[in-house]
């Protein structure tokens, strides 16, 4: 028989959890049009479940903005983070460092750097650009089964995820906007049973515009092209195949905004022209693309 997929099994057990993070953060002008962050947090996590670890641990958190011209401004950071027990993903400890978001859906206990540059412009009053550059490095706990003694025991692998974004954004009219976007990502793994990809690279380039009427009403349209290729996992079989894909993806929605700014009534669909494609997802509980067309409708109030 196939080995079991550790990420596609129905079980039930107990499992206690206590975890205290303690943090604090200083932003610091000591020269001019410079900001200075600096930071650190303690968590200290305890578990007896089969699937994490215990884990006391130390974060320091670094970060520069420097507004070096008027319409330019530049961006440093180093931190380590910790994926700890998050109640609805929500957190009062700031959730970026010098605009680098440190704070990800990881696996609990994971254990992360992260290290960024960035340049952020103003070309005029209706155009603005940018691009970061990012490395983080993963410490990943992974529940492995012994299949002759039953024993599950946690072992950690070290991941590593190069990112990198340029943006363009552009109001030509109050009602109108557009944006230009390039996103990479490089994910490298130890190959670890059902956990897909190995050695990834995903381009993605989403163009999107925007219209806004007065009256309330406002049309948005998203068409993002991807290429994806990397040596890949199959669930239930060895290790590895490689692979490659092209394909675009087209989003778009019909909003109303309610009387006196109350909400907004919103109506799409994603995947509009139901286009099938191979790929494979970065980040299994946040997928980016519906496999299918799928329609929506959403209301957001404001009291």
């Amino acid at each position: 028989p196939p080995p079991d997929d550790i990420l596609n099994f129905r079980d039930r057990a107990d499992a206690n959890a206590r975890h205290v993070n303690a943090y604090l953060y200083s932003y610091i002008n000591v020269l001019k049009n410079v900001t200075f962050t600096l930071g650190a947090s303690g968590d200290f996590f305890q578990t007896d479940s089969k699937v994490s670890e215990s884990r006391d641990q130390f974060n320091p958190k670094f970060g520069i903005t420097w507004n070096a011209l008027p319409n330019t401004t530049l961006r440093a950071a180093v931190f380590r983070a910790f994926k700890r027990t998050l109640l609805t993903n929500q957190t009062l400890e700031p959730t970026q460092v010098a605009g680098f978001n440190q704070f990800y859906d990881d696996f609990e206990s994971t254990e992360s750097w992260r290290y960024g540059i960035a340049v952020d412009q103003k070309f005029s009053q209706t155009i603005f650009g940018g691009v970061e550059l990012s490395r983080r490095d993963l410490n990943v706990p992974i529940p492995l089964t012994d299949s002759s003694t039953g024993v599950t025991e946690v072992k950690r692998n070290d991941w590593r995820e190069d990112l990198a974004r340029a943006y363009l954004f552009w109001t030509p009219h109050e009602w109108l906007a557009l944006s230009a976007e390039y996103q990479y990502e490089r994910f490298k793994r130890v190959p670890v049973f059902g956990f897909g990809i190995v050695d990834a690279t995903t381009h993605r380039v989403p163009l999107g515009l925007k219209w806004f009427h007065p009256s309330g009403l406002s049309f948005a349209v998203k068409a993002t092209y991807f290429h994806q290729d990397g040596d890949f996992q199959r669930k239930a079989s060895n290790c590895c195949e490689s692979d490659t894909s092209d394909f675009w993806v087209v989003d778009t929605a019909v909003s109303y905004r309610l009387p006196k700014r109350y909400g907004f009534l919103t109506i799409g669909a994603k995947n509009l022209f139901d286009r099938k494609f191979n790929y494979q997802e970065t980040d299994f509980n946040n997928p980016t693309i519906q496999v299918d067309r799928t329609f929506f409708t959403r209301l957001t109030l404001s009291f």
